[in-house]
């Protein structure tokens, strides 16, 4: 028989092994590979937190229980987990996780914490429940027992001072606690994806407060679960970053997304890859089929379904912008061409043949470090199709965007440069105007998201093309196709500029006022206004060789242009000519 207690020095939490007593009798076989496996623990618990329901088992299941046993045992100190609602998450992170350490280290301090307390308060009561059942008892009692003096619904101890707490999220009385294991289950209500105020105030809260309550910084664990509500929500502080600490991230999306899988790295140097291989592939299908999942997305529309289910506060094709609809372009320098990758096939572009457009969206203030100066320049085909060629996205002063915008004028030679007509910026327009830059005051006469609309619709008819080596196409394409849940917009306005002014502005040039053709419709793409103009010459040569037709004919008539007799048998009237 295995060793009832681990020696390990790795245990989460104060290791006091050394000091817990053997137990009067060892665990049978069936106990102890429960103790050794979460996962076997889990499944052999499951009725007791969820009586008369019957475990359905499911890979993502497993895949958290391997993540959380390596957070008992040290291998993992900052676990995140992003994944749908009522896939399991409290259930396995906010209940049957809790005795299960205690069985390898019974002193664990746990704080746990959820935007209601009546939601922690209610794993707290499941978590007592196990520990109090016979089944349970039966298998570990011996191996501590629950004070009688603090047994509370919100808090509860065993004989070896280990204990569970509930809070919520963002209370005063968090305070006074700590914990060798936090836990946050669901830090955000639904609701605050449209509330900044109460979001930031969690943020603040989890930064300030929460973090600071782990009893030791070196051995403690935090584990963050929940779905996710906003881009700027404690999982996106996270991911960004600004929790510091080494965090293991294990996104669960509800459906398989091929560009973006998911992969977990353990400082220990364990790689763990989400099992799924087809796009669409469902998350846990036995529970929610793809029945269920279409009806989700019915219920709460491409954005929310995009955070909830998909763990991503930003639809996989973007909002407003659709990455799906962006085109990519090159440089062809020896041909001095543009070369537009089409569903069709390359198109080639005389540079000659293009104008450049400006677009610029200045800060609003010098003072204001959150805003950005952003000077676009677009080379547009004879055909309406506008080509990113370069992007300056900077905090800049007064004084530096105005040599900036001078500077990028002198290296593309715009033919025209739009600038927002608001406010602040008039000054730079008049500065830019006496300069005797080719500025047009561009007013806009709808807020960003409507203006965006157009923008959109200039993409989705695959005439915006990204230069594919454009030293910042990473930033550009993330606030473009985050927008209008980005925290800048400044990209989005500019491009948004760019749709709106292009069809605008007539192609510098010299006019042929004596071209009698009909102009072919802009909106098209590039390849099918390739294929329109293709048609239109094959009718124009269909029409010129009816034209030399009649002339033959009219030749082998000897010049006559009719026939003088068919003539008076087409105009003879009652015996008389008409």
């Amino acid at each position: 028989m295995r060793d009832t207690f681990d020696r390990r020095l790795t245990l989460v939490g104060r290791d006091i092994a050394a000091l817990i007593p053997q137990p009067p009798q060892p665990l049978s076989d069936e106990a102890e590979e429960m103790r050794q496996s979460f996962k076997l623990f889990a499944r052999k618990a499951w009725h007791l937190i969820e009586p008369g329901k019957q475990y359905v088992p499911g890979w993502h299941l497993d895949a958290i229980a391997e993540h959380l046993q390596a957070v008992i045992e040290g291998d993992i100190k900052r676990l995140l987990v992003n994944m749908p609602p009522r896939h399991g998450k409290s259930s396995y992170i906010s209940t049957l996780i809790h005795p299960w350490s205690w069985l390898h280290n019974p002193s664990l301090r746990w704080l746990c914490a959820s935007y209601a307390l009546n939601l922690a308060t209610r794993d707290n009561l499941k978590c007592r429940r196990i520990l109090k059942s016979r089944w349970w008892q039966e298998r570990y009692g011996h191996l501590f027992e629950l004070t009688k003096d603090v047994d509370a619904k919100m808090k509860f101890e065993n004989s070896f001072s280990g204990y569970r707490q509930a809070v919520s999220v963002g209370a005063a009385g968090t305070t006074g606690e700590g914990g060798d294991v936090l836990v946050i289950d669901d830090a955000h209500p639904i609701e605050q994806k449209r509330s900044d105020m109460k979001r930031e105030a969690v943020l603040d809260w989890f930064l300030n407060t929460w973090l600071s309550r782990l009893n030791d910084e070196a051995t403690g664990a935090c584990i963050v679960v929940g779905q996710r509500v906003h881009s700027l929500d404690i999982s996106g502080l996270i991911i960004d970053g600004a929790a510091g600490g080494e965090w293991v991230v294990l996104p669960l999306p509800a459906e398989y997304e091929v560009g973006s899988p998911c992969r977990t790295y353990w400082p220990s140097g364990k790689v763990w890859e989400d099992p799924r291989t087809e796009e669409g592939e469902l998350l846990w299908p036995e529970r929610f089929p793809r029945s269920v999942i279409e009806q989700k997305k019915r219920i709460h529309g491409p954005l929310g379904y995009a955070a909830l289910y998909m763990q991503n506060p930003v639809a996989s094709g973007g909002n407003i912008y659709k990455e799906r609809d962006r085109r990519f372009f090159t440089i062809d320098a020896p041909t001095q061409s543009y070369l537009l990758e089409t569903p069709r096939g390359r198109v080639t572009v005389a540079i000659a043949d293009c104008w450049n457009l400006g677009v610029i969206d200045l800060a609003t203030s010098t003072q204001t470090k959150a805003d950005y100066f952003c000077f676009e320049t677009w080379a547009v085909t004879p055909y309406n199709d506008a080509l990113l060629l370069h992007c300056v996205h900077d905090h800049l002063e007064f004084n530096e965007q105005q040599s900036t915008i001078s500077t990028e004028f002198q290296r593309f030679h715009h033919a025209v440069i739009a600038i927002e007509k608001v406010g602040y910026q008039l000054a730079m327009i008049q500065d830019c105007i006496r300069k005797g830059l080719p500025i047009k005051p561009f007013t806009p006469q709808s807020d960003k998201v409507v203006r965006s609309t157009t923008g959109s619709i200039f993409y989705s008819n695959g005439k915006a093309y990204h230069l594919k080596d454009l030293l910042n196409l990473h930033e550009v394409e993330k606030e473009l196709f985050t927008f209008p849940l980005a925290p800048h917009d400044d990209i989005a306005d500019c491009h948004a500029m760019m749709a709106l002014v292009v069809p605008m502005v007539l192609r510098p040039g010299v006019l042929n006022l004596d071209d009698d053709d009909e102009p072919l419709d802009t909106t098209l793409s590039i390849e099918q206004l390739l294929v329109a103009e293709a048609m239109n010459e094959e009718q124009k040569e269909q029409a010129r060789e009816a034209e030399e037709a009649k002339v033959q004919e009219l030749f082998n008539k000897g010049g006559l242009v009719m026939n003088p007799f068919e003539w008076a048998e087409t105009h003879e009237l009652d015996g008389g000519w008409s």
